[in-house]
């Protein structure tokens, strides 16, 4: 039986406006700071799903842009927001032909669902479809996250999650140079008046009570500085550079 993922994925990302800005806004401060200057760089979006992010990358100018899915609907639609995204069977058969082809390929919440035994095998993929100097954006789920299980076990094809360590030592075997993973905040301390009791303070103010909790738990196992290190939030993002 073939899953229809797309089904799965409406009911976290609605076509609603607010929605859709909030998503924007995330896109464009969590890839911004990596990408290239060079508006005409290849971008390949792998696991692009409905085209969010290759929508929001054009809004920041990019014209080189193309995505890739594995699902046919996902693809499907991200064509008919006239994006050039192509339906494939397999991931790894499409980048074997596609060998220094890319500035930069964005893998977004992608690799907790590549089997793990796969997961060498399919980043050595991508990197020989980068070209020399090339980058990969990968965000994943933190194993670290006071909501770990629940991200990991909420969406069926997930296979595993990660803390940045794991990550990093993974890319890094794969034809990748030194890593950074960095923490990815869904939503920012609200600007204003943050200290009143808003809905969105109240969630900023748990928020916080709840990472100060966590990070005694690690500095109480792991020590000050190892345990001080420990990022916290849901997702992780990786940002690596193509070896040679």
């Amino acid at each position: 039986m073939t899953l229809d993922y797309s089904r799965f994925y409406a009911r976290y990302h609605p076509e609603d406006a607010a929605h859709r800005n909030g998503l924007r806004l995330l896109h464009h401060r969590m890839l911004a700071p990596w990408l290239p200057e060079d508006r005409n760089a290849p971008i390949l979006d792998v696991g692009c799903g409905r085209g969010y992010a290759l929508q929001d990358l054009a809004a920041l100018g990019y014209k080189n842009l193309q995505g890739i899915d594995t699902d046919v609907n996902q693809a499907a639609f991200a064509r008919s927001q006239h994006l050039d995204v192509v339906h494939v069977e397999s991931t790894e058969s499409f980048l074997a032909t596609q060998t220094g082809a890319y500035a930069v390929i964005l893998l977004m919440d992608v690799l907790e669902h590549v089997p793990r035994e796969s997961q060498p095998a399919f980043l050595q993929a991508v990197a020989r479809s980068l070209r020399p100097g090339g980058r990969l954006i990968c965000t994943v789920p933190n194993a670290a996250s006071a909501i770990a299980s629940y991200w990991l076990h909420n969406d069926y094809t997930h296979h595993l999650s990660f803390t940045a360590d794991s990550l990093t030592g993974l890319i890094e075997q794969c034809g990748f140079a030194t890593t950074r993973c960095t923490a990815i905040e869904f939503s920012l301390r609200p600007r204003f008046l943050f200290w009143l009791p808003t809905p969105r303070a109240i969630v900023w103010w748990l928020r916080c009570l709840l990472r100060l909790r966590q990070r005694a738990a690690f500095v109480a196992e792991l020590g000050w500085t190892r345990g001080g290190q420990v990022i916290l939030t849901p997702n992780l993002l990786a940002v690596a550079d193509r070896d040679g």
